[in-house]
């Protein structure tokens, strides 16, 4: 057990406090802990100091925002300006942003890990997204479950953004039709040929529905 007087680096510091090595930069540069500097310019924390912050106090309001493909960066951008003044109207100070640019299938995005993260280390006061599809096509009921057993407010502002849903549905379902055949070309077997040719036909008939 570290003494009051010990400095630690920012790394056991985090640890000791139970949260992440960027909300310790966060209290730092809201002056809610100073940390010590070393002739080299590293970071040291004073364990009374630390023991002092309180992190029930010390909650963030998250806003997320989610496009489907590269090219839509500028939605995304309008996506989280919707957001934050969102949070500016209300006054909330603390605000952390995460986004991301990918599938709404895909449960691996860097943004969607770090709410997760941030959602176990309970630092999450509350959640502001446009639309419940902006977290995951399916399975957003799984984070929101999440944010009730820690008592996080989930905010759906609902308002309409470029992309249309349904047309993001379309490119989420030929991205798995896609990946799948990938996975399937190296084995050339009659049934994985037969597969292979039923859903280009079946991406075919969505690409010609969107049309």
């Amino acid at each position: 057990m570290p003494r009051l007087e010990d400095l630690l680096q920012i790394g056991d510091a985090a640890k000791l406090k139970g949260v992440s090595i960027d909300t310790l930069r966060r209290w730092e540069k809201a002056g809610k802990i100073q940390a010590v500097r070393t002739e080299g310019g590293h970071r040291r924390y004073r364990v009374a100091d630390l023991l002092k912050v309180d992190n029930s106090t010390l909650r963030h309001t998250v806003v997320y925002g989610r496009v489907s493909t590269p090219d839509k960066k500028d939605d995304l951008a309008r996506q989280i300006g919707v957001l934050e003044l969102y949070c500016q109207e209300h006054s909330w100070d603390s605000v952390y942003v995460l986004k991301d640019i990918g599938s709404g299938l895909n449960y691996r995005k860097r943004g969607l890990l770090k709410l997760v993260d941030l959602l176990q280390r309970n630092e999450v006061e509350r959640l502001i997204i446009t639309d419940k599809d902006r977290l995951l096509r399916f399975g957003s009921e799984l984070i929101f479950a999440l944010c009730e057993n820690n008592g996080t407010e989930v905010i759906i502002l609902n308002r309409p953004i470029t992309l249309e849903p349904e047309q993001e549905l379309v490119e989420d379902v030929l991205a798995v039709i896609t990946v799948m055949s990938a996975r399937m070309y190296g084995r050339r077997s009659k049934r994985n040929l037969k597969a292979m040719q039923a859903m280009h036909e079946c991406a075919e008939k969505i690409i010609n529905l969107e049309d």
